[in-house]
């Protein structure tokens, strides 16, 4: 089983006059959750986090009506297809009353598989980011679990003064483990790690791939006349005429005069941080319509498919999952983040950094509202403060929000892997020493 992290993104039109009726159902399925954490921990083994709400009716290039929807988001690992019947066998009833409001929901009433069907045909793609990337949610109770039992027995060996060297330490840690019955797992080397890494580079590796073997063709048509190599040799060339081409047009559509958002209201700012309740983990959900011009929806397309190709080297600190993708013919712009902290910080977090706003910049520069740009990172004017407006004028109020776990951030949940990974591991006893720092 794969424990890559994959993102599932579900929408269907809505009619504006049934948004707040559809709302008033996510709000009450979001107060259950008080009551049901651990019953949806249990019978949503594959899920990491769950978005769902909905987005009012938007308007592109000054004059086209983008249509209200209901959007329901999920992360996960293992496949899609287990993923889609955990949702349809516990989350069933509440699916088909909260979709059944869309003209797109069939009349009939659905079973499960067709409600799992129709689930797999409104799912579009998303560029998704994951700040863990090879874990299951029941790996993040073991390991949490595992983290607690070698601290008391750490403690205990503290409690008896003995100055054991590091080697000593982590010979006593590792027998605790391997003799103790709810820990025993831990002794076994970490699941799927050669398979999780191949499933993530392989996209990567076959584009290098191609251009490599493009690059070689060039060489080798000085020298052989074959019509194979002929063909070869022109996709480097050409996908470098198609990128220069399309930042070309860009730069022109970037000489329209920039139209800043309407800001958002201090009642509306109100609204979206009074549901940001959670000590450890929140979430923000932003959805801007995107800049007037077709190369914008192209361009954007582009960047997002190439940000998925190099997504396995990314690492946010903070964030535990974040997707980009376009919806309504590549209209709009949807990004979706679980992080730790605030939205406020988090959203400082990208542009207190200049080398992180110009990467913002690659993304949400596209969207309307969002800081003009020049040849698409070079900004125009105070980057920072226009960009916080453009994320507080887009951003959503997500009716519906579920975590697995609550109070585990990103660096916890990678202390607790590094602390597994390093059982039964050959150190010396600096290595030793900065292993224990993980407990």
């Amino acid at each position: 089983m794969s424990t890559v992290h994959k993102g599932l993104t579900i929408t269907v039109t809505l009619d504006e006059e049934k948004i707040p009726y559809v709302n008033g159902l996510l709000f009450e399925y979001r107060k259950d959750l008080s009551i049901y954490q651990e019953k949806y921990h249990k019978s949503l083994p594959s899920t990491f986090f769950i978005s769902w709400l909905t987005l009012p009716a938007q308007t592109y290039a000054g004059k086209e009506k983008l249509p209200a929807r209901i959007i329901l988001m999920s992360s996960y690992v293992g496949s899609k297809s287990r993923h889609l019947q955990e949702l349809a066998t516990f989350l069933g009833p509440q699916i088909k009353q909260v979709f059944s409001q869309s003209p797109e929901y069939p009349k009939n009433d659905l079973d499960k598989p067709g409600l799992v069907y129709f689930l797999k045909r409104k799912s579009i793609p998303n560029t998704f980011y994951s700040g863990f990337k090879f874990i299951s949610t029941t790996e993040v109770d073991k390991e949490k679990k595992l983290k607690a039992e070698v601290w008391k027995y750490a403690q205990g060996l503290a409690d008896q003064g003995d100055p054991s060297s590091p080697k000593e330490v982590k010979e006593n840690i590792e027998t605790f483990v391997k003799n103790h019955p709810q820990l025993v797992w831990a002794s076994k080397k970490i699941p799927y790690a050669l398979s999780n890494r191949v499933q993530m580079l392989w996209p990567l590796s076959l584009f290098g791939l191609l251009m490599l073997t493009s690059l070689v063709s060039i060489v080798l048509c000085f020298f052989i006349d074959a019509l194979v190599l002929k063909i070869l040799a022109c996709i480097l060339p050409l996908f470098i005429l198609v990128v220069v081409f399309l930042f070309l047009l860009l730069r022109l559509n970037e000489n329209i005069p920039h139209e800043p958002s309407p800001e958002l209201s201090d009642e509306k700012v109100r609204e979206i941080v009074a549901q940001e309740t959670n000590p450890v983990i929140n979430e923000m959900t932003v959805i801007a319509p995107l800049k007037r011009g077709w190369i914008r929806r192209v361009f954007l397309a582009l960047t997002l498919k190439l940000v998925g190709l190099v997504s396995y080297f990314a690492y946010i600190p903070t964030v535990h999952t974040a997707r980009w993708l376009q919806m309504d013919k590549g209209k709009r712009l949807v990004f979706i983040a679980n992080f730790d902290n605030l939205s406020e910080a988090y959203a400082h977090d990208f542009v207190d950094s200049e080398r992180r706003s110009m990467n913002m910049a690659v993304i949400f520069s596209h969207a309307f509202g969002f800081p003009a740009t020049r040849w698409l990172v070079h900004k125009q004017y105070n980057h920072r403060s226009n960009y916080m407006k453009g994320v507080r004028a887009h951003q959503k109020v997500t009716q519906f929000w579920y975590t697995c776990q609550q109070d585990l951030s990103v660096e916890n949940l990678k202390r607790n892997r590094a602390f597994r990974a390093g059982l039964y591991k050959e150190m010396d006893d600096p290595e030793i020493k900065d292993w224990l720092l993980t407990l």
